[in-house]
């Protein structure tokens, strides 16, 4: 019953320019509190309005960084954000060209645990608005795309490893960008009891600027004198 109900509320936010942004957030919140509550953990791939968190104000059907995040919403909340002992980090470079692709190593470190997941998305300053696109590594069956790119998170297989790596490619030239770019990372450090308690969830946050190509400036050449 409660799935019927969730899909009810998916198919709402697909009608477009019939609801107001508060209305469709609202609606929102509902479908994810009532999915958290449904499946505990999430072993093949967290769910975007779960453990990504918030709204992007372009499409609320596409989360990102705000208070909707596991360790709140029934999933995995025994526990604060942050509050493990581990430690979870994002290692990528701080300055990319529109159009590149970058590496991106998420890892958790100082970790016990057996199981562990993230998901990963990019923001930029205008309204925290989704931006480039992920990319898999290869024929990696550790990590996998979700929403087009949009995200990129574990797969089932890709929860025993302490460490995964992705790729993301830039916004092409003449696309704006208000910089710098946010990747927003949340990681769970599990015990696959199949239960929301003993959990540890982590935030990790990294910064990026996509710099524009410069254009140069015509050099004035002198006139010689005959």
């Amino acid at each position: 019953m409660r799935k019927k109900l969730i899909l009810g509320f998916i198919k709402l936010f697909s009608c477009n320019g019939k609801f107001g942004l508060v209305t469709q957030i609202v609606l929102f919140s509902i479908a994810v509190i009532m999915f958290c509550n449904i499946l505990f953990a999430h072993s093949d791939v967290p769910p975007l309005y779960c453990l990504g968190g918030g709204v992007d104000k372009f499409n609320v059907m596409y989360a990102a960084p705000s208070s909707y995040t596991c360790a709140v919403l029934g999933c995995h909340y025994q526990y604060t954000v942050n509050s493990g002992k581990g430690k979870f980090r994002l290692y990528v470079l701080d300055k990319c060209k529109p159009g590149e692709t970058v590496d991106i190593l998420v890892t958790f470190e100082k970790t016990d645990t057996e199981f562990h997941g993230f998901q990963i998305a990019a923001q930029d300053n205008y309204f925290n608005r989704l931006i480039g696109t992920f990319i898999n590594v290869g024929d990696d069956e550790d990590t996998q795309i979700e929403a087009g790119g949009r995200f990129a998170s574990h797969t089932k297989r890709g929860t025993g490893q302490k460490f995964w790596h992705v790729k993301w490619q830039a916004p092409p030239a003449g696309f704006w960008v208000a910089n710098p770019v946010k990747f927003y990372a949340m990681g769970v450090e599990a015990n696959n009891d199949e239960t929301s308690m003993g959990d540890y969830v982590y935030k990790a946050t990294r910064l990026i600027v996509v710099e524009s190509k410069k254009t140069p400036k015509p050099q004035v050449q002198p006139i010689k004198k005959k």
